[in-house]
């Protein structure tokens, strides 16, 4: 899928590009991120010169600043550019962690209700935190393990996945269990 933002008529930028779309992922996962181009594509999996070439762009575009420390260039998020959360916005609708986790769960038999919970699902994020998610059904854990393995790795966050069944789960929600509870109490972002 090709999608260009635009600004008084103006084409801007295309997430049409792999590494373009590996950078956005990483940073608006880790807004506080800077990170120097080898480790950045090290961490990404990248050829270092593609890497530097789209971060150039992007920062040509606004979205990204740069600073030298030393020898090593770091990137990081322009968050004083009005846009960036415009950005941030069209790229998760299309191209963030809950499409790419919808289509990870999607080939796993018996899932009946994913839900994404926590610092993610209430735009809390930070460094340290991992992404929650309550997953309900009759699937193999160990399916989900490995559908979640290859997008942890691709992101650069771990997953603290819940796995229960749908009678757990009611169960649960009928003995007003304080997780559970304390779960379907803030935001929550249904993935299936």
């Amino acid at each position: 899928m090709v999608i260009y933002y635009h600004n008084h008529g103006e084409k801007m930028i295309s997430l049409r590009s792999k590494v373009t779309i590996k950078l956005l992922d990483y940073y608006f996962l880790n807004p506080d991120a800077e990170v120097y181009i080898n480790e950045l594509a090290r961490i990404l999996d990248l050829d270092p010169k593609n890497t530097e070439t789209k971060l150039k762009e992007l920062e040509k575009e606004g979205l990204f600043k740069s600073e030298f420390r030393g020898k090593q260039r770091y990137f990081f998020l322009s968050k004083n550019n009005p846009v960036l959360e415009h950005y941030r916005q069209i790229f998760l609708k299309t191209h963030g962690i809950e499409k790419r986790l919808k289509d990870a769960l999607r080939g796993i038999k018996g899932i009946k209700e994913a839900y994404l919970f926590g610092s993610y699902a209430s735009n809390k994020m930070d460094s340290s935190s991992d992404i929650d998610l309550l997953a309900i059904g009759t699937h193999s854990v160990l399916e989900l393990q490995r559908a979640i393995a290859k997008l942890q790795k691709d992101i650069g966050r771990e997953f603290n996945v819940i796995n229960l069944s749908p009678k757990e789960f009611e169960k649960k929600k009928k003995d007003k269990d304080p997780f559970i509870n304390g779960v379907l109490k803030t935001k929550i972002i249904r993935i299936t």
